[in-house]
């Protein structure tokens, strides 16, 4: 439960790095086309993006003592089991970017909280600074705030499902709900 602990604060880092925005204007022309009307290019792009992070820590895989026989890098990683890895911690920044303001910042700074004490716990524990009793009970706070984040997210993610319906009506489209960029009808200003 430890490792899946890490793998999904590892959400935190992937959305600091996809929300710094795409540096776009180095790429060619037609690249930068289709990040901008494409909305299946920029999703796939996303999921190589978080893929190649995952791979860069060396992958991931779903049997840790098959993984945990050799050193894993970049080059030597399981492919296959991190690209389903990637998928799913793109869908869950995909349900996580369908929220209000409020439900977001909370989910996020669960995520955050849940990051800094896990990897915290983990330095401390690798280096025998706390018992295995302290460490049990970290991991116990660290559950609970796993189940906070999934909470408020799926809070989020409904509540802004009724919010696009009732703001698009009958103009509602799933697929561009979940696919598209957000377009909001009514912008707030100061």
């Amino acid at each position: 439960m430890e490792v899946f602990l890490s793998r999904f604060a590892f959400i935190f880092l992937i959305y600091a790095v996809i929300t710094s925005g795409y540096i776009n204007e180095i790429l060619s022309c037609q690249m930068q086309n289709e990040l901008k009307t494409s909305k299946y290019f920029r999703h796939i792009i996303g999921i190589l993006l978080v893929f190649v992070f995952i791979m860069l820590e060396g992958g991931w895989s779903f049997d840790d003592d098959t993984n945990n026989k050799a050193p894993n890098n970049w080059a030597s990683g399981n492919v296959m089991h991190t690209i389903l890895f990637a998928f799913g911690i793109y869908t869950i920044f995909i349900i996580s970017s369908k929220s209000k303001l409020v439900p977001n910042l909370i989910f996020f700074g669960l995520v955050l909280v849940l990051y800094l004490f896990n990897t915290q716990r983990n330095y401390y524990y690798e280096r025998k600074m706390i018992t295995e009793e302290q460490n049990q009970r970290i991991i116990y706070i660290c559950k609970f705030i796993f189940l906070c984040a999934i909470i408020v997210l799926m809070y989020g993610f409904i509540d802004y499902i009724g919010y696009q319906k009732q703001e698009y009506g009958n103009q509602f489209n799933w697929s561009t709900f979940i696919l598209g960029a957000s377009k909001c009808k009514h912008v707030l200003r100061d």
